[in-house]
């Protein structure tokens, strides 16, 4: 980061110490509030437990980036999402699902105001590129498109589909999004002119955190080795989850060997009894099928059992 203006705020540093600032919550509660695309501002969120443990031994739990719930009690998972796009949509609806049956209560329970959940995927990519569309919201519905719950809602972003110039910048989603596809690009020797809408109050909060002529040395050097230690985490997952899907694959194939050569057996043993039953003497079934005569005589005195 020597040359570098600010922190990514795309790393798990930077978006955590802007959309998980615990101190000041107005960058957070107007970003939610763009990205659900609601016109009621969020008053104050208070942050949750942003861990799923597995519920046995042998399931998987998840860790996701930012959960807090609001003065509502509506509750908000955000995720920040780098790689492996394709999957996605299968981690946040676990996310989702998870919380949705954490907030459920033991006993007579009649399902009566239960809280919204809003799983938001920040996603540094493209993963529909046959649509438009950058900006996604789904809830549950039926094939007339007619809302059946809107208990969960499913919001995702692809940042990779975004390249709105700054004059044409006028809404706060728009503006959340060039801070976050721009600042990480500005080195210090970068002749820059913040836009009109860089001085206000929750763009500033998150650009006080990112900025790194605000940090002591001490600061920054830790902010510097949380972005190496995080980069050191993530290989580590990711070799660590190729390790578990090369075992699994060599699990699976070793299967359907297993599973074809059974089949195998299972229809040769059936031309043995066939030849058997037509009355073909043990040694002709053996030499016609190229098998042990054995074989043959073991499979016959079952079939005589």
């Amino acid at each position: 980061m020597s040359n570098k203006r600010f922190i990514s705020i795309l790393s798990d540093y930077g978006f955590k110490a802007t959309f998980g600032n615990t101190i000041g919550t107005l960058f957070l509660r107007t970003s939610i509030q763009a990205l659900i695309k609601s016109e009621v501002p969020i008053k104050s969120v208070e942050f949750d437990r942003n861990e799923i443990k597995g519920l046995t031994k042998t399931n998987r739990g998840g860790v996701f980036d930012v959960s807090c719930i609001d003065d509502n009690g509506d509750n908000y998972i955000i995720d920040m999402q780098l790689d492996e796009l394709k999957k996605f949509i299968k981690r946040s609806t676990f996310y989702a699902a998870n919380r949705y049956g954490s907030i459920t209560k033991k006993g007579d329970f009649l399902f009566e105001d239960l809280k919204k959940i809003y799983m938001i995927s920040l996603l540094n990519g493209v993963v529909y590129p046959n649509s438009s569309e950058l900006h996604h919201i789904g809830k549950l519905r039926n094939q007339h498109g007619e809302l059946l719950g809107d208990e969960i809602t499913q919001v995702i972003f692809e940042l990779g589909k975004w390249n709105k110039p700054v004059e044409e910048i006028k809404t706060n989603l728009d503006k959340l999004i060039y801070v976050m596809k721009v600042t990480h690009t500005l080195k210090e020797t970068d002749p820059f002119t913040p836009p009109e809408f860089w001085s206000e109050e929750w763009i500033q909060e998150a650009i006080k955190e990112l900025d790194l002529s605000n940090m002591t040395p001490m600061e920054r050097e830790y902010a510097e080795r949380q972005i190496v230690k995080a980069v050191m985490y993530n290989t580590s997952m990711k070799e660590r989850e190729q390790a578990i899907r090369e075992r699994d694959e060599e699990r699976q194939a070793k299967e359907k060997e297993r599973q074809a050569k059974e089949k195998l057996q299972q229809q040769l043993t059936a031309s043995v009894i066939n030849l058997l039953v037509m009355g073909m003497p043990p040694e002709k079934v053996a030499e016609a099928l190229s098998i042990p005569l054995a074989e043959v005589l073991k499979i016959k005195q079952t079939l005589e059992k």
